[in-house]
């Protein structure tokens, strides 16, 4: 099979150094594009399936790579981030045998392969849909389908913990040493940084538009980027969230309802709540197409109640916990439960205390200087214990 695979390419490496493409009328360098677009399906497809086989038998550890990404990462001469996803991609089809054979016979592209494995994991009921959809319609807006697969499939705290979870920020240098990036973060949080940065942007292209210089958009988002990491003051950000009615009063949506940041995605309806901490949100309230009501709402916090809160909070508030540096401001009672913006309702914690309260399900109480730490489940094992006296206690 190898040296069957090795003749293909031998053959494809002689047409392509012998193609002229300035000898072809364009109808023929159109057909030459297709048929190359085709032949990359499969070699796609072919490096996939196989790389499947090199990952579940550990080879990629026995020739000395780190992870399986970073074996994919040297074979294919790709990104990091890129041979992730073709991993991750290689492990799903696994299970998905439709989407395996449509990605075999060169009828997806690796992008819209990538998309719909991610989706039919989270409903595999969702795949032969799926499939249709990619065959007439944009990987862009396949992307979007596969999205609102996955926001279905799972509970906003579940989808919103594993997102977080996967959040990253890489860089590294261009061969003539630009700096590049990429990154994955929540969608509130991502919501964010992008709504900061495009009100600074648009700030520093009006500048520069004043004074005669003329630069792309993305060109002005760079400085902007850079602006706001070396501190310089910005204009405040709004974000927009669609949200249904019912959805917006409940904290939470159900079957059918959607809460979604345009150009980001859905997101939990308590997240659109958090995205008030620097800025401004308007939630558009839905019902159906009918618009029932515009809500701005935010939670910056004022400077006379920010200094009393670090006067009286110098450390991470959960009992034994002593960090003093880059702590948090928490809302006791959380804002999408009605909690207020008060010096009452707030208190600082770390970084790992804030985010086992927020995704977790630790809770926060007492009165400041007799806080208490407590989660559900372990009140109701003491209260079983309690009632069982015999029964060893957890430690």
């Amino acid at each position: 099979m190898c040296e069957r695979i090795e003749d293909v390419i031998g053959a494809l490496r002689a047409a392509v150094s012998a193609l002229r493409p300035r000898e072809m009328s364009g109808l023929d360098a159109e057909r030459v594009v297709e048929v190359f677009a085709e032949g990359e399906r499969l070699c796609q497809a072919g490096r996939t399936l196989a790389s499947e086989r090199v990952l579940r038998t550990g080879t990629w550890r026995r020739l000395g790579y780190r992870t399986p990404a970073t074996w994919m990462a040297s074979r294919t001469q790709t990104t990091l981030s890129h041979a992730i996803t073709a991993v991750q991609t290689a492990h799903r089809l696994h299970e998905l045998p439709a989407t395996r054979e449509a990605f075999a016979t060169g009828k997806l592209s690796e992008s819209q392969t990538a998309e719909i494995a991610a989706a039919a994991e989270a409903d595999p009921g969702a795949e032969s849909a799926l499939l249709t959809f990619a065959a007439s319609q944009t990987v862009a807006e396949l992307r979007e389908q596969c999205r609102g697969v996955r926001a279905a499939a799972e509970s906003d705290e579940n989808a919103a913990e594993r997102i977080r979870r996967g959040r990253f920020l890489r860089h590294w240098s261009d061969p003539d040493g630009a700096i590049r990036m990429d990154a994955r973060l929540a969608p509130d949080d991502g919501a964010q940084v992008v709504a900061v940065i495009r009100a600074r942007a648009d700030q520093l292209m009006r500048e520069a538009r004043r004074s005669g210089q003329r630069e792309s958009v993305d060109a002005h988002a760079a400085d902007a980027l850079v602006g706001l990491a070396c501190g310089t003051p910005g204009p405040k950000a709004v974000v927009h969230v669609h949200v249904d009615a019912d959805a917006l009063a409940r904290g939470r949506t159900d079957a059918g309802e959607t809460c979604s940041i345009p150009g980001v995605g859905p997101i939990p309806v308590a997240a659109a709540r958090r995205l008030a901490a620097e800025g401004v949100v308007k939630a558009l309230a839905t019902d159906g197409a009918d618009v029932q009501a515009v809500a701005h709402f935010g939670r910056g916090i004022p400077a006379r109640v920010r200094t009393a809160l670090e006067a009286r909070d110098q450390t991470c508030v959960v009992p034994g916990c002593d960090v003093r540096s880059g702590l948090e401001i928490d809302h006791v009672i959380p804002l999408a439960r009605g909690g207020p913006t008060s010096l009452d309702n707030l208190a600082r914690l770390c970084r790992y205390h804030h985010a086992q309260k927020t995704h977790h399900g630790w809770r926060l109480g007492g009165p400041p200087g007799a806080r208490a730490w407590t989660h559900p489940g372990r009140e109701r094992l003491d209260a079983r214990l309690a009632r069982e006296p015999n029964r060893e206690r957890a430690p």
